[in-house]
């Protein structure tokens, strides 16, 4: 078991080095598909358009019949789903709907704004050139495009795409099994009985949110007492049911602090120390074929490295394919500040934009680990890095949304 201190990139690289992606495939109708991955890269099998069709509604011509006259005889009418029952005739023209077929001998589609109805004709304002107002087939898919690769996750727009190519249903890897639990006997759970030495837990559903925005299957292992023996069972018992297992807090170096050894001892403890704050006791280690993730026992702690740690083992896992892509932008701090180096600092701020449009950050004066209110008050994390001990107002630096 490592005790060196590691930066949260070697952290990260770690985790990521260690969460094997699942290989079980399933096959999901396209309306339970949201949110789940790709398993299997989608090939197009249809043209889309599959025919040459307006893209405008208008009239369909042939531009040579405008070089004689601007006044051309309306032979019929093609909307959308429908096609023309034999081609355009010479001096004539097809009133014609977005998305309608193009029909034979057409090359032009003058847009409605550009003629004036006569009777059973229509006169052509603004003479079109050859292919205006044309979607030709295929100018958006062609047969044996790939569509969607392997390893994306599925939103609505792919979803729309999938449907568009006639399939309803789509492979994608099975749900992962992320067990939670929150240890300490100084916990309760919420709505029972609560002794004068307790807290109730705030973790497991804090934890169990984060997760569940992750479209993975959850199991609640509730709360367990610092007790070596109940600890020890609990773990044997999730390496056979979870594919990974949470926990927070005993990964500390407290004298209840249980759990990164129980862990080290019915498998194998990769780091349990991180250069962030807060979150500096984080582990990661393996029981089986079950990745343990130990995140601090402090509200906020378990919170942040949750975000930072968790989610992209999680996504690694699933499949994804692009699992850590997190999102910052840079803003302008308004305050000054000052602190010790050494760790990375993910300060708990609110950002706004100014009369210029650009991002201005303000970080909380109370930056404690135990501060719960910290987080619902902020929208996003300031980043200070290890080796920046002071900053002036107005400089810049990176910011985590903690929702976009």
């Amino acid at each position: 078991m490592s005790s060196k201190w590691l930066s949260l990139e070697e952290a990260l690289t770690k985790a990521l080095n260690a969460a094997e992606a699942i290989g079980d495939i399933e096959h999901v109708s396209i309306f339970d598909a949201n949110n789940r991955i790709l398993a299997e890269d989608v090939i197009a099998h249809i043209d889309v358009p599959p025919w040459d069709n307006s893209a405008m509604d208008g009239y369909a011509v042939n531009v040579e019949d405008l070089s004689n006259s601007a006044e051309l005889e309306v032979q019929g009418v093609i909307t959308a789903g429908m096609s023309a029952d034999e081609p355009l005739e010479n001096g004539k023209a097809f009133k014609i709907m977005t998305g309608a077929p193009i029909p034979i001998n057409a090359n032009a589609v003058v847009m409605v704004e550009n003629t004036e109805s006569r009777d059973e004709a229509v006169v052509i304002k603004k003479l079109p050139s050859v292919k205006e107002n044309i979607r030709k087939k295929a100018n958006d898919i062609a047969c044996g495009d790939t569509l969607i690769s392997k390893g994306t996750r599925l939103h609505a727009e792919h979803l729309m795409l999938l449907s568009s190519q006639g399939n309803s249903t789509v492979a994608v890897y099975r749900k992962l099994r992320v067990g939670v639990v929150a240890t300490g006997s100084e916990l309760a759970a919420p709505g029972g009985p609560l002794k004068p030495t307790q807290i109730f837990e705030s973790n497991r559903v804090g934890v169990s949110s984060i997760l569940r925005s992750e479209n993975v299957e959850l199991v609640d292992f509730g709360i367990v007492e610092d007790d070596e023996a109940s600890l020890r069972t609990l773990f044997i018992e999730a390496s056979k049911r979870v594919d990974v297992m949470v926990s927070s807090g005993g990964v500390s170096v407290g004298d209840a602090d249980y759990v990164k050894d129980i862990i080290a001892e019915l498998g194998t403890i990769d780091f349990w120390k991180v250069a962030v704050k807060p979150g500096k006791p984080f582990a990661l280690g393996k029981i089986n074929n079950t990745l343990f993730c130990g995140l601090p026992g402090n509200p906020v702690s378990s919170f942040v490295t949750a975000k930072l740690l968790v989610v992209p083992v999680i996504k690694k896992m699933q499949g994804q394919a692009k699992s850590h892509e997190p999102f910052f932008v840079n803003a302008t701090i308004t305050t000054s500040l000052k602190r010790r180096a050494g760790r990375r600092d993910f300060q708990r701020a609110t950002m706004v934009r100014n009369n210029q449009g650009d991002w201005e950050v303000t970080p909380f004066k109370s930056q404690s680990s135990g501060v719960m209110t910290s987080i619902t008050s902020a929208n996003c994390l300031m980043v200070v890095h290890e080796d920046i001990s002071e900053l002036n107002i107005g400089d810049t630096v990176p910011v985590m949304p903690l929702h976009f």
